[in-house]
């Protein structure tokens, strides 16, 4: 699937040219409630209209703004347009897209683009490996020794876990955008998020965690590569 590989890479570049150059367009302006439930603004039409043109090829389409487009293919590809969208809205450097391939229900290729550093992770069943939308050149992924703190997402709907983290003295942030959240698991002491999770915003980030120590259930996701901390968190949020 190299093809794909390269076309997602592609349309990628389409997009950060884009925003670069915003080509006359109102990026920021809302549109309409898009298929997974949100506001969608410009540059989420606009995005997924580049990923469809350069992915339809490749399987069905599965986007959290247009819903599922059946092109009669055992591929289903799982599209994030742009994660993160009320961070572009407010010019906050971590925004990006999100693509994972799947193949009879299995999810084969991931790509996760921060669009704001174009930085680009991608796994597939021989490498996983994080480089540059501008160079392509890329380095393999490993834990981070040094991280000193986590990622909440969604903290601010979290009745009483920040409260805990508080209480136990966990260290934590919160970016807006959980597939690029998890696509950085590796870099931090762990990634958390409670509230309703949608195949968009984890399809291909879990593909990217799934060395790591996670708890996934309806309505709550913590992925750690540090099995201390996990048991630590686990046993309070369970």
């Amino acid at each position: 699937m190299v093809d794909f590989l390269s076309s997602t890479i592609e349309a990628n570049r389409e997009i950060r040219e884009l925003i670069l150059n915003n080509l006359g367009e109102n990026l920021h302006q809302a549109i309409s409630l898009g298929a997974g439930g949100d506001i969608s603004i410009k540059i989420d039409i606009v995005a997924e209209e580049i990923f469809v043109k350069y992915l339809a090829q490749f399987g069905n389409i599965n986007s959290e703004e247009c819903g599922f487009i059946d092109n009669n293919s055992d591929y289903d590809i799982v599209i994030d347009p742009i994660d993160g969208s009320n961070n572009f809205l407010c010019n906050i450097p971590f925004y990006g897209t999100s693509v994972a391939l799947k193949y009879k229900g299995k999810c084969i290729i991931a790509v996760i683009v921060n669009l704001a550093n174009e930085e680009v992770f991608i796994k597939d069943e021989k490498r996983f490996e994080k480089g540059s939308l501008n160079n392509l050149i890329f380095r393999k992924i490993n834990n981070n020794c040094y991280s000193n703190f986590g990622l909440f997402e969604r903290a601010y709907c979290s009745e009483k876990t920040p409260e805990i983290l508080k209480k136990y003295k966990i260290k934590y942030r919160s970016m807006g955008a959980l597939a690029l959240s998890l696509a950085y698991a590796h870099d931090v002491d762990f990634v958390l998020f409670e509230g309703k999770m949608r195949a968009y915003d984890i399809e291909a980030g879990l593909y990217m965690c799934e060395d790591l120590n996670i708890i996934k259930t309806s309505n709550l996701l913590l992925v750690s590569k540090d099995k201390e901390i996990f048991d630590k968190i686990s046993q309070f949020i369970l």
